[in-house]
């Protein structure tokens, strides 16, 4: 029986330079498949509705699902989740980043069960926030919309301006089995060599 999806809009965040590793993360390639491809999949399974977010739509158009530029060039993430936040059908928008090679539906569910009526759940594993693998509301567009227009361009400040909470999913999970599957969903790649570490770790 197939799993009935949430009613939320899942976004891809493709849109990064990718400095640090020479080259665009979303096609860096697990078993022969792109990090976008898996990724997309991913929330495919669980989200009603799926985006990405791109600087440059012509890249991704083939993969079956709309493609949204950025409206603003140069804003980083928050660029992009202005420019997605109008176009998503649902009013919950799950965001997460194409570098995460271990992005896994469970994490995106645990987070979504404590939404409650926040406007911005954002959760904090491994001593840090992580600001692109959380769900944000329809309304904080306004809040972004303002944040850009005054530069001020970190996700997690949106929090100084709406209704948020904080999921503490390390302190939450202790002694779960679960809990090293879910922490894993927020691992991200930005090097070469922590690319080869995530490869080593699979084989």
């Amino acid at each position: 029986m197939e799993k009935k999806k949430l009613e939320i809009t899942g976004v891809l965040f493709a849109g990064g330079e990718s400095k640090r590793m020479g080259q665009n993360k979303a096609f860096l390639e697990i078993g022969g498949k792109p990090l976008l491809e898996r990724n997309l999949e991913v929330l495919d399974s669980i989200c009603s509705e799926v985006l990405i977010s791109c600087r440059e739509p012509e890249q991704y158009s083939g993969y079956g699902y709309q493609a949204v530029a950025d409206q603003i060039k140069g804003k980083g993430p928050m660029g992009g989740l202005y420019s997605v936040l109008p176009v998503a059908k649902y009013d919950y928008v799950f965001v997460a980043a194409c570098d995460m090679p271990f992005l896994n539906s469970e994490a995106i569910a645990y987070i979504y069960e404590r939404i409650e009526d926040y406007k911005l759940v954002l959760p904090y594993v491994r001593d840090r926030l992580h600001p692109l693998h959380a769900f944000y509301h329809k309304k904080v567009l306004k809040v972004v919309e303002k944040r850009i227009k005054e530069d001020k361009l970190r996700l997690f400040d949106i929090a100084d301006e709406c209704r948020h909470k904080i999921v503490n999913i390390s302190e939450e999970m202790e002694g779960s089995m679960l809990k090293e599957m879910i922490e894993e969903s927020f691992l991200n790649v930005n090097t070469p060599q922590e690319w080869e570490l995530i490869l080593q770790k699979i084989q």
